[in-house]
């Protein structure tokens, strides 16, 4: 059988889904006492009456056997009307498209603005889902810094990388890993840069996550000279994972073509976690609670890891996730890649991590927040840098 992609598959693999099984595999051993720290998954159940949404449209063949490529019209409405009260915008609800996730809509933008030859500009770090899509289409990918120490966009790096080729920019405020926020000086400074040449993603899947200040979103931007497109979804501060209802927010012109390609590529995305979604949008207090507990176990991490001498502890905004910088520990301990350090603490002290490799900081390792033990897991994390080693 002959492959004719040009990707080489095993080396992009996403590590978090690696150690994820590792994970998994020393689960089946009831003396191994695991904590997982590697999906962006949280451990906060569903409310019951979304499940009881989804139970109700699943017993009712009129809602479970609707088909609406671009989704269900209600729950473009009611996410139309959520811009309306946090945003003050009035978005049409026919631009609203909803996929499973936003993975798909990155895969079918990516495909609809990018080929072979055409470069994409995306934030360092950045989430692997923007990688492998410039990847699928055989596009050059360029990278534009976020200060890892202040956490700030790199306005210079981000002139410099943008050239004549950019087709698509990538924007994750709050971001993955790092959970840094751009702030509206910096959007406009890099829609100033942009100046229309290229279309803008902004993935904003983690905008109901930030813990000191509410981020802004592009569809906020007066006057600007770059079209934006906005990508958001219910798996993260609404908890629903597993039930894949993600959109995008696009102009007019893009409504047609992103039509098209679900009407041949996906038909529809499942009703039944749709009017999941719908019943969500009713719960906003549902999202301060997961704030509330992020945030404070954000906190811990910076307070326990002020005893780590050979570990920086870098300190998120928002999104689901910490980071730590591990160089010096690393280079102390001859660990050649933060694969190998993420396996040594998994062997070590049975707690899972993500490898800063999938996210372009191969000295750093990724923690998700979501996980009811994760100060335990913490506590462990800082034995194993300071006293097992």
């Amino acid at each position: 059988m002959e492959i004719r992609s040009k990707i080489n598959f095993y080396d992009s693999r996403f590590l978090m889904f690696v150690m994820d099984q590792m994970a998994y595999e020393y689960e089946k051993d009831d003396s191994n006492d695991v904590i997982r720290l590697t999906l962006g998954k949280s451990e906060l159940p569903i409310r019951p009456e979304i499940i009881n949404a989804m139970k109700d449209a699943l017993d009712d063949y009129d809602k479970y056997s609707l088909v609406f490529p671009a989704g269900l019209p209600e729950l473009k409405v009611a996410i139309a009307d959520e811009y309306k009260k946090n945003y003050n915008l009035d978005i049409k609800p026919d631009n609203i498209i909803i996929n499973i996730g936003t993975s798909a809509l990155f895969r079918n933008l990516f495909y609809l603005f990018a080929k072979e030859g055409d470069e994409v500009l995306l934030p360092h770090p950045y989430y692997s889902l923007y990688h492998f899509c410039a990847d699928l289409v055989g596009a050059k990918v360029k990278y534009y810094d976020i200060n890892v120490d202040t956490l700030e966009l790199d306005i210079e790096s981000f002139k410099a990388n943008f050239t004549h080729k950019t087709k698509i920019v990538v924007i994750n405020s709050p971001g993955n890993p790092l959970g840094n926020i751009l702030t509206k000086e910096e959007l406009y400074k890099m829609d100033e840069i942009i100046d229309g040449r290229a279309v803008v993603i902004n993935d904003e899947i983690y905008a109901n996550a930030c813990f000191d200040e509410k981020s802004t979103s592009v569809l906020e931007l007066k006057n600007t000279k770059s079209v934006f497109i906005t990508t958001n979804a219910f798996s993260k501060a609404y908890r629903m994972y597993s039930r894949r209802v993600g959109y995008c927010i696009v102009p007019d012109e893009l409504v047609t073509p992103l039509n098209v390609i679900q009407h041949h590529t996906l038909l529809t995305a499942d009703p039944v976690v749709q009017f999941g979604a719908l019943e969500a949008l009713k719960y906003p207090e549902d999202i301060d609670e997961l704030i509330s507990t992020y945030k404070n176990r954000r906190d811990y991490t910076v307070e326990q890891f002020k005893k780590v001498p050979l570990v920086r502890a870098i300190p998120a905004k928002g999104s689901f996730y910490f980071t730590l910088e591990c160089k010096d520990y690393m280079d102390a301990k001859n660990i050649k890649s933060s694969l190998e350090l993420a396996e040594n603490i998994m062997k070590s002290k049975k707690v899972a991590t993500v490898p800063g490799s999938d996210f372009g900081l191969p000295t750093t390792l990724r923690l998700s927040y979501s996980n009811r033990r994760y100060n335990e897991a913490i506590d462990r994390l800082v034995t194993f840098f300071i006293k097992d080693n």
